[in-house]
């Protein structure tokens, strides 16, 4: 991920090779002129000013150069992260904790980060180039305070390391937080009505908080501690270097000052240095936990893209295990797009999966997927997908219909049985609504007028008739599914309900990891 922006990283040294030369060229106009003045001289403070304003206008010029890269980094790492989730084809329900950790956690600490490391590297360039104007001035005084700045900067060091151990153990706790809070969220009607499954979770929840806030608490005092160190440090370093010049006769007055005024100067930007190595590692981190997830690459071209034509898709010898445990064995189907299909079978048998195999969610480990007369390869996956319309059994409502179209909506929703109950917005190119007063069932209809208004000619359904009310559920089987059919709208749905087995054109039975044509 680094590697991506050597070419970033190279400018902003660069410039702060120049901000760093800025500054020494200042320390030295001060020691060569200002400290030389025996009287008035307006020339050299008028120069001095000049010199001053000319600093300011670089300086400006160079961090909005560096801001500018900074947020270019920022972006382009949340943008190729959204687009590796996007390019993955499946994510399992462990891994999404992970993902949302990463979202809100990681991203945010990998920017703070970088817009750290332009303070680090401006830093640590500036004391690198005062300690060559000090071996300009005094070798001996050189020498002092090489080796104090390198002191300190190993015993700081080792106070950061501590810092970044319980950084990385927090990091660990906030993955068991968000599960949490997914638990939190997903079951809170749960957990409202049990006491014992309240106490559960919060003594699980207490636990991961307390045990996430102790390594927060431990890496922010060894933080803070390295911070005053070096502050203290710094101070008595310019103490001890009048000491030398006045007591010791190392070096002349003029020398020494100029030196303390320097260490003076230099303190904030070595401790604003060394203080962004807790940010830094902690981006160093979040970047490990990001590629843990382990994305798909982004392709440089997802292949056509172009909703496919079909009219057979035909299934041939499909293996797919997870876990170690045989899901589907060498399983074969035939699907043509005229017909209304229904797969049905136990919990377990592999219903879900050979939905999602079809969705190209999922790749069989054996086996091919044809569609009409040619086979199905990664360049075509994403037409394919195109051609389709899937309502999962634990579908997401997007707060929106791509539609345009006044008519085509009014009709779906008196089909569907949802005329008034939410109100409709029309917004750019989409309408816009809130499903807060629905039901399950009526949230589901809702989800289906989303992708039937991307007026696909296959719809796929994954327990549809499951949340809707005896009423609905008949209408739906008896009315809406031929009129789709009628329409040219093939349709493949598993279903448990066998009192409507008689609208399906054809039936398979998930058995044994195989799918057996029963009608």
């Amino acid at each position: 991920m680094i590697k991506n922006y050597i070419y970033k990283f190279s400018i902003i040294f660069v410039l702060s090779l120049i901000f760093g030369g800025l500054n020494i060229a200042i320390l030295a106009y001060i020691n060569k002129f200002i400290l030389n003045l025996t009287e008035p001289n307006l020339k050299i403070m008028l120069f001095f000013a000049a010199l001053i304003l000319f600093f300011f206008i670089a300086t400006f010029f160079i961090r909005v150069v560096i801001t500018k890269i900074n947020n270019i980094i920022i972006y382009e790492l949340r943008v190729k992260f959204v687009l590796k989730v996007l390019n993955t084809k499946m994510i399992f329900d462990e891994n999404k904790p992970k993902i949302l950790a990463s979202l809100s956690k990681d991203i945010s600490s990998i920017s703070n980060g970088f817009m750290r490391l332009s303070d680090a590297v401006q830093g640590f360039v500036l004391v690198i180039l005062s300690l060559v104007y000090f071996y300009y001035l005094s070798k001996e005084m050189f020498l002092f305070v090489f080796l104090w700045f390198g002191l300190i900067f190993v015993l700081t060091y080792i106070f950061i390391g501590k810092a970044r151990t319980s950084y990385a153990s927090s990091r660990k706790f906030d993955d068991d937080l968000y599960k949490s809070y997914e638990t939190l969220l997903g079951g809170f009607r749960e957990l409202r009505i049990s006491k014992k499954r309240e106490d559960s979770f919060l003594d699980t929840f207490f636990q991961e908080a307390t045990s996430q806030k102790n390594a927060n608490i431990k890496a922010e005092i060894y933080g803070n501690l390295s911070s005053n160190f070096l502050n203290v440090m710094m101070l008595f370093g310019i103490g001890f270097i009048m000491f030398l010049s006045l007591g010791l006769g190392v070096s002349d007055f003029k020398t020494a000052t100029t030196i303390s005024l320097s260490m003076m100067f230099l303190r904030a930007p070595f401790m604003m240095a060394v203080s962004s190595i807790p940010s830094i590692l902690v981006a160093l981190i979040s970047i490990k936990k990001i590629k843990e997830l382990k994305f798909d690459e982004i392709k440089e071209s997802f292949g056509n893209q172009t909703a496919m034509k079909w009219s057979r898709l035909f299934l041939k010898d499909i293996d797919f295990a997870y876990l170690d445990k045989k899901i589907l064995k060498g399983l074969s189907l035939t699907i043509k797009k005229d017909k209304i299909i229904f797969l049905v079978g136990k919990n377990g048998s592999g219903k879900s999966t050979l939905f999602s195999i079809l969705c190209g969610l999922l790749t069989p480990q054996r086996g091919e997927i044809w569609i009409d007369e040619k086979r199905l390869c990664d360049e075509d996956l994403r037409a394919f997908q195109n051609s389709i319309a899937v309502v999962f059994s634990d579908f997401f409502l997007f707060g929106e219909i791509l539609n345009c179209d006044e008519s085509f909506i009014d009709f779906w929703l008196e089909k569907l049985k949802l005329k008034d109950k939410f109100n409709l917005n029309l917004e750019k190119n989409s309408f816009k609504f809130s499903s807060f007063n629905l039901s399950t069932g009526q949230k589901k209809r809702l989800a289906l007028l989303e992708v039937l208004a991307l007026e696909k000619d296959f719809l796929m359904l994954d327990e549809f008739g499951a949340d809707q009310d005896p009423e609905f559920r008949e209408y739906f089987y008896k009315e809406i599914l031929p009129f789709l059919k009628n329409k040219g709208v093939g349709i493949f749905a598993i279903s448990h309900d066998d009192r409507y087995f008689k609208f399906a054109d054809e039936i398979y039975k998930m058995s044994d990891g195989k799918a057996l044509q029963i009608k």
